[in-house]
């Protein structure tokens, strides 16, 4: 049996081997060429974009790549967003899992929830802080490589406080959803602040800010077609 740490590492690095496979995505297959459509410069927002491509497809924003970008690959829970130049984007349960093409990039990532503070209990399959309806603590542990290329790894305790049901517009028009706060305490005595915007029935993300270490890039994407 694969172990969750075992099983979050391994997402990390199938990302550069899915980098030749085509994935099923919202409305049909995306096809490796097509995917990279999403960087060709143009006068359309990336919501006009989005609508006039049958892929499931993301407005991403990670500093020097930025624009829309389609679905390349689907394996269990994980999606794999490719953004051209070798770089990749790695969702899990909606939430970021890896990067890869970027100055620095993150390797992996790991929850665990806590029954009480600094202990944590093992983790069910796939568990993740946002699809739970009242969020309790938990553990995340990540892995990165920095500038140079050394591997760095911090882990953090956090929480997650959701807010009532509201409207935001995204790339396709407005939904109604959560907005949460995903606050994160790091083992050197760091503090982060990650925003999330979640379905309140489904759970699912569809909006998120991100920055997954500290001093890390900060990282954003709102969904424009959906996956699900």
């Amino acid at each position: 049996m694969t172990t969750p740490s075992r099983r979050g590492h391994r997402l990390g690095l199938v990302a550069g081997a899915l980098l030749f496979l085509n994935g099923c995505a919202s409305g049909g297959y995306s096809p490796m060429g097509d995917a990279l459509m999403g960087w060709v410069p143009g006068g359309e927002t990336d919501g006009e974009r989005a609508e006039s491509l049958p892929y499931a497809s993301l407005s991403l924003d990670a500093g020097d790549r930025r624009g829309l970008v389609v679905l390349g690959a689907v394996a269990g829970p994980a999606t794999y967003w490719p953004t051209g130049n070798q770089g990749m984007l790695v969702l899990y349960q909606d939430g970021l899992q890896a990067t890869a093409g970027l100055p620095s990039n993150l390797l992996e990532s790991h929850y665990l929830p806590l029954t009480i503070p600094g202990e944590a209990e093992p983790a069910p399959p796939d568990y993740v802080p946002w699809q739970s309806l009242r969020p309790g603590p938990f553990r995340l542990e990540r892995r990165w490589e920095d500038a140079d290329g050394l591997p760095r790894q911090l882990a953090a305790r956090g929480e997650l406080r959701c807010e009532s049901p509201e409207s935001r517009e995204l790339p396709m028009g407005p939904r109604t959803v959560q907005h949460c706060l995903q606050l994160l305490e790091w083992e050197d005595g760091s503090r982060t602040r990650d925003i999330l915007w979640r379905d309140a029935e489904t759970l699912r993300l569809w909006a998120v800010e991100t920055r997954p270490w500290p001093g890390g890039p900060r990282i954003s994407w709102q969904v424009a077609r959906a996956w699900w």
